[in-house]
């Protein structure tokens, strides 16, 4: 049975799950990451596949999430039925001391839910942020624990967990300290009501 982690920080529900790896690693297998992540985010060390144009099949990666998302949607309540809607998932790679500046998923594209599956950990880790810290918060984070909760790392952190959590989520991707790559595969969710007819 995996291991699942479900948290609400600062009003934000935030699930991390470990899955068996062996499906996604055999998945990995063939594929050459040089090719299909090309795009480099500026002075990150941190390559990813979004907007390359590249012919990857991620239908198996989203049959293992998506049994996941349905638990995590469910644990939510829905009022109604929901359609579930994927966006085209993701790769990104993170050389040592590769990273992500904080940023949530509603730019480009508006979606509600996002996800991260960590193929390779590297030594680095997602850090979710409270985007409503003020300056002040940070200072007193400095001088009181109970100012410490402006920066949450899940407790699951390694090869094979997946994390869930909605589109607003303010959260950053820590320096890879490790010379193994950092590889995982993210994606966005959309979802509505179900229709009628």
């Amino acid at each position: 049975m995996s291991e699942r982690i479900d948290d609400l920080i600062w009003g934000t529900p935030i699930t991390a799950i470990q899955l068996d790896p062996r499906p996604i690693d055999d998945w990995f297998g063939d594929k050459d990451l040089d090719k299909i992540c090309t795009e480099e985010f500026t002075f990150s060390n941190c390559k990813t596949s979004r907007g390359v144009e590249y012919d990857v099949d991620y239908k198996p990666i989203l049959d293992i999430i998506d049994k996941h998302f349905t638990q995590f949607l469910d644990a939510l309540g829905p009022k109604c039925g929901i359609n579930i809607n994927w966006e085209q998932p993701w790769i990104n790679t993170y050389g040592r001391n590769g990273f992500q500046d904080s940023h949530d998923h509603q730019g480009d594209r508006y979606s509600d839910f996002s996800y991260c599956y960590v193929h390779e950990a590297g030594e680095s880790h997602i850090v979710f942020k409270n985007r409503f810290a003020t300056n002040s918060d940070m200072c007193l984070k400095e001088l009181l624990h109970a100012y410490d909760v402006q920066d949450y790392v899940p407790t699951l952190v390694k090869k094979g967990t997946l994390y869930i959590f909605p589109s607003t989520a303010y959260h950053s991707v820590s320096p890879n300290k490790s010379d193994e790559t950092r590889i995982t595969i993210s994606g966005n969710i959309k979802i509505q009501k179900e229709s009628n007819e």
